[in-house]
């Protein structure tokens, strides 16, 4: 985990569990699992992960109300997977300062009344978890805890150095609160850290049931990464079979940057161009390959999904690399100039962090 804990700017140290006692007794209380399904689309242009497919932990955490655990799981599921456990510090101490991570209604804004709520605020025309106004977002996605996280990490994603800052300020710069200083979130950190570390103990033990990255493959490994012998995992629908199949065959063509097939690729005409082959239509760059199709999560990843990652020239927010999730933990990707299509792992893809990830079809 990678927290900054305070007096410590600018740097990124590793803090440990808070006690092992915490992290045994998180252990008790995880009651199942939450995969939360929905139909909004998408937020805003920049939103990674949305409504549709966040799972999450499940059960009470000490300190705080059942409601708040829940909504604090989600938080984190959906956090986490869009800009690590960073991220997740600073939108846990957000919700805390703001609603006590409860997805507030406001009679000063009555559009809000329309959707399931923790409780009432009063501040301004602000809803949800975030305390966002209307500027945000429709009442439907303030009000939902996935998407308004969502809201909240947009906004995050694209501050500059925003992993190095103090988490509070972090917050502040997001929030605009009354606290110029971010003490309302400083005051929260300590809570939010032993939060985090429940849930993190928790997902570790978690299954979401989703054919998810699965177990690296053994055995001899043929030419440009595919492992000898590979075949599409059973159950991969017929259409991402197709795009696969496309995509693996492509393998030792160059990467050339602009090109669109077939003598040459880059990473998202790559992933056009097989998707083409599995009779769906993909928009061309990776900026906007970021709203195509639907959102999906590591633990539910299929054959086909399209995983995003900031690359050597974007961000968390505004991604600049794709490649394609094939099954077994590997990614097949046209990488950079200079080199050729090939099969590499999951995990090297995503090492810098994944913006997105897109289940096609």
């Amino acid at each position: 985990m990678v927290y900054l804990p305070r007096g410590r700017r600018g740097m990124s140290p590793s803090l440990p569990m808070v006690s092992a006692g915490i992290a045994a007794a998180s252990m008790t209380g995880l009651t199942g699992l939450l995969v939360l399904l929905g139909g909004m689309g998408d937020a805003t242009a920049q939103t990674g992960l949305l409504t549709g497919a966040a799972c999450a932990t499940s059960g009470p955490i000490a300190g705080i109300s059942d409601v708040s655990a829940a909504n604090s799981r989600i938080v984190v599921a959906v956090s986490v997977a869009r800009g690590g456990d960073q991220a997740a510090l600073i939108a846990l101490i957000t919700g805390l300062a703001e609603s006590g991570l409860r997805a507030l209604s406001n009679p000063n804004d009555p559009t809000g009344d329309a959707y399931a709520s923790d409780g009432v605020g009063g501040d301004h025309d602000s809803l949800g978890i975030f305390q966002q106004r209307p500027s945000w977002g429709t009442a439907a996605e303030r009000m939902e805890p996935v998407a308004s996280t969502n809201l909240f990490l947009d906004r995050l994603l694209l501050l500059p150095n925003w992993q190095a800052a103090p988490p509070w300020l972090a917050a502040q710069s997001v929030q605009a609160s009354a606290f110029a200083d971010g003490s309302n979130y400083r005051a929260q950190e300590d809570r939010a850290i032993s939060i985090l570390d429940v849930v993190k103990a928790d997902s570790a033990a978690l299954d979401c049931g989703g054919s998810g990255i699965g177990q690296l493959p053994s055995g001899p490994v043929g030419q440009y990464g595919l492992p000898v012998g590979y075949t599409v995992p059973v159950g991969t629908s017929p259409a991402a079979v197709a795009a696969v199949t496309f995509a693996i065959g492509e393998r030792g063509k160059p990467y050339v940057f602009g090109a669109n097939g077939p003598v040459a690729y880059d990473c998202s005409s790559l992933m056009v161009a097989a998707w083409t082959a599995g009779g769906h239509a993909l928009t061309r760059t990776t900026y906007t390959q970021l709203r195509d199709g639907t959102a999906t999560s590591e633990s539910l990843l299929s054959p086909g999904d399209l995983v995003l990652t900031p690359g050597s020239d974007g961000t968390l927010a505004s991604p600049g690399h794709v490649g394609m999730f094939i099954g077994r933990g590997l990614v097949v990707v046209a990488p950079h100039s200079g080199d050729v299509v090939k099969v590499v792992t999951y995990a090297s893809l995503s090492s810098a962090g994944v913006s997105a990830l897109r289940h096609i079809a």
